[in-house]
């Protein structure tokens, strides 16, 4: 074992277990590449492929986590901050192309107003993602978790009108700044089977809807949509009453 310049120490590995490593890496930035070429389709004026693009990003996201703990990628090559990379990237995919997507596609007013908001969710996402406690020991997240390339393609499948762009834009932007909890859908604990199937559903219908653009079957895949959203707004609050009522027990505990 030896220490980098950093001095994090490197673990004893073979070749193929460092190569393996080094490869998930790749692919883990993969998904700024893939950012980019949604970004590019939304510069065209091409909704669809924008979305599968992002959809993409958002797989490559759901997937390298799990497998660099399992491959100790950390461990293995430390020269690399694989925590640093994942902000990088999901900026990118999760901010950027998806602010960019709802001004190109008229998801948020016209005019300065739509520079308001972008501004608005660049700003406040930013913030959000410099948070040393975005997450708490339960996994949930404090604030909402910037995930815009979601919120993106809802709001599309929807044809929700500018102004319920800008009211949600202005909302969840607002939300990423308080410690108000939201659940990190594979390692929250509490309700975690409801949340992992509500989850399933949920991505399934958007996927579903994004893949059959521009026919997506709005009577069907609708109700889906809003019902995963609204269950998540009513967990978030139901986990906040969780919390307050934790702290008033450990404050009457005190007395």
């Amino acid at each position: 074992m030896h220490a980098t310049t950093d001095g994090t120490a490197e673990v004893p590995c073979t070749n193929s277990q460092r190569g393996q490593a080094w490869a998930l890496h790749v692919f883990t930035t993969l998904g700024v590449v893939v950012g980019i070429l949604a970004l590019r389709e939304v510069i065209n004026g091409d909704p669809r492929p924008a979305l599968l693009w992002l959809l993409v990003s958002f797989a490559i996201d759901g997937v390298d986590g799990p497998v660099a703990r399992i491959l100790d990628v950390k461990a293995r090559v430390p020269i690399i901050d694989g925590y640093v990379l994942d902000l990088v990237i999901d900026y990118v995919t999760c901010v950027i192309v998806p602010a960019a997507f709802m001004y190109r596609f008229d998801l948020l007013p016209g005019g300065n107003w739509a520079m308001f908001h972008l501004g608005l969710i660049v700003f406040t996402s930013a913030i959000w993602f410099s948070r040393t406690d975005m997450m708490t020991d339960e996994n949930w997240f404090r604030g909402f978790p910037a995930a815009w390339n979601l919120v993106a393609p809802i709001l599309y499948l929807y044809h929700a009108r500018p102004c319920v762009g800008a009211v949600v834009s202005v909302a969840l932007s607002i939300a990423s700044l308080t410690n108000i909890p939201f659940p990190h859908v594979l390692r929250a604990q509490y309700l975690r089977i409801v949340t992992l199937s509500v989850t399933v559903a949920w991505i399934s219908a958007m996927v579903i809807g994004i893949v059959l653009l521009p026919h997506h079957h709005p009577w069907i895949l609708r109700p889906i949509l809003m019902t995963g959203s609204i269950y998540f707004v009513a967990l978030a609050a139901v986990q906040y009453s969780r919390i307050k009522r934790g702290l008033a027990s450990t404050e009457n505990s005190a007395h």
